[in-house]
């Protein structure tokens, strides 16, 4: 074979190759949501966790459009009120709950949130588990800056009670299934950021998790499905930034991640903007990946800094 045939046979194989990527790719984001299977009757109900604020009140809205009544979690009874208020003018059809939790706490009663989801008027089948962030301040500090009582709240928000919730609920879930477990990670679990080291930490291992939850719940036998929505930048109370190529609101971000359940990914990016975004950033040098990250940190530091 001939030096020209041979480079004929790859560049052919390369094109297969990336057309295959493409199509797939598009698939996932093409593909109409399948969120209709875990409310078959219009009577089941969904758990968002952290749902006062940004992502988790989307979810909330998101949902209850897609006729699910809604559990609705927080810190904060007044807030959980005048949302649970303002879904039950919008969405009159629809059954509006709340429940309140401290996940900072280590000493959160889980129990009592399982008590509430068994005693609801239908099935519990969508647990989001979507609480969690960087709200504690600093919002950017080196780890050495940052005390003990940051690092355990900061586990406590991201990590652990989104854990022990899980695997409380999993029994119910169960007996609900077909069920579905939401998990939103951040882009930082790929890919740790300066500043936000236990941040980053805490959401790798939500990654983690939601990993190995979906291989024994396979190995299982289990009808209860998990996916793990990655996310990037998003406007929130959390993040107070506005809107552009590769940002999106709370609500938009929570439609998307709803639109992604059947894709057939174990892990996903919700917004397929925020997938191109990382696919981009992948094609870099490592040295000029660093350089930017470095250099968009230290600014959003020097920002929280100057408004103290």
């Amino acid at each position: 074979m001939s030096l020209l045939s041979t480079l004929e046979y790859l560049g052919a194989a390369t094109a297969l190759l990336l057309t295959y990527r493409a199509i797939s790719f598009c698939s996932i984001y093409l593909n109409p949501s399948t969120i209709h299977r875990y409310n078959p009757s219009k009577n089941s109900w969904a758990l968002v966790t952290g749902s006062t604020a940004g992502i988790g009140e989307g979810f909330a809205h998101a949902l209850c459009a897609k006729n699910f009544n809604v559990l609705l979690h927080g810190r904060n009874q007044q807030k959980l009120d005048n949302l649970k208020s303002t879904l039950e003018k919008k969405y009159p059809d629809v059954q509006i709950k709340t429940v309140i939790a401290d996940v900072f706490d280590i000493e959160v009663d889980i129990s009592s949130i399982v008590k509430t989801c068994e005693a609801l008027p239908g099935p519990l089948t969508l647990l989001i588990n979507n609480v969690g962030g960087a709200p504690l301040s600093p919002s950017y500090g080196t780890l050495a800056e940052v005390d003990a009582s940051y690092v355990d709240q900061m586990i406590n928000l991201n990590s652990r009670f989104p854990t022990q919730l899980t695997r409380a609920l999993l029994p119910l879930l169960s007996r609900s299934s077909p069920s579905l477990i939401m998990s939103t990670c951040s882009i930082t679990g790929f890919r740790g950021l300066p500043y936000l080291s236990v941040y980053s930490a805490s959401k790798a291992f939500n990654y983690a998790l939601n990993q190995s939850l979906v291989s024994e719940l396979a190995a299982e036998r289990s009808d209860v499905e998990a996916l793990a929505i990655v996310i990037a930048n998003v406007v929130s109370g959390g993040n107070k930034t506005t809107e552009g190529a590769f940002t999106c609101t709370g609500l938009q971000m929570a439609e998307f991640s709803l639109d992604r359940v059947g894709c057939g990914q174990t892990a996903v990016f919700g917004w397929w903007r925020h997938a191109v975004q990382w696919w981009c950033m992948s094609l870099l040098p490592e040295w000029v990946t660093e350089k930017v990250l470095i250099g968009v940190m230290k600014e959003r530091r020097m920002e929280e800094q100057k408004g103290e």
